[in-house]
């Protein structure tokens, strides 16, 4: 089972500051065109969102036959070492993966089955 998460540390922050600075000059072009639609800022915000679904979609971790692999966005799966949970609240949960070069920091939400 996949689950689908927000990574946290360096890594997040340097790649969500780059996603953010491109809604961020969507809407400045948007603001400073002198025309009711500007395109350049629809089609920057529509790269926006095609590149925060693909995020959402690539940026998940499973567990295979008792080995855990990571996969995100910019990078192809990597195995895991160790994979535990670091915090959790309510139904948040931050995890603590280690690969064999770097350690990530992946907030879930737990999800609660509902039993019949």
């Amino acid at each position: 089972m996949k689950k689908h998460f927000i990574f946290l540390g360096a890594a997040g922050v340097i790649y969500y500051s780059w996603l953010l600075t491109l809604i961020f000059v969507a809407f400045i072009v948007g603001y400073e065109s002198n025309k009711a639609i500007s395109y350049p800022a629809l089609s920057l915000g529509a790269i926006f969102v095609v590149i925060v679904i693909y995020t959402w979609f690539n940026s998940y971790f499973q567990k295979e036959a008792s080995v855990y692999w990571l996969k995100l966005p910019y990078r192809q799966k990597l195995q895991l070492q160790n994979l535990k949970i670091k915090w959790q609240w309510k139904a948040f949960v931050v995890y603590e993966a280690k690969s064999k070069i770097n350690t990530y920091l992946l907030l879930a939400l737990k999800r609660k089955k509902k039993l019949i």
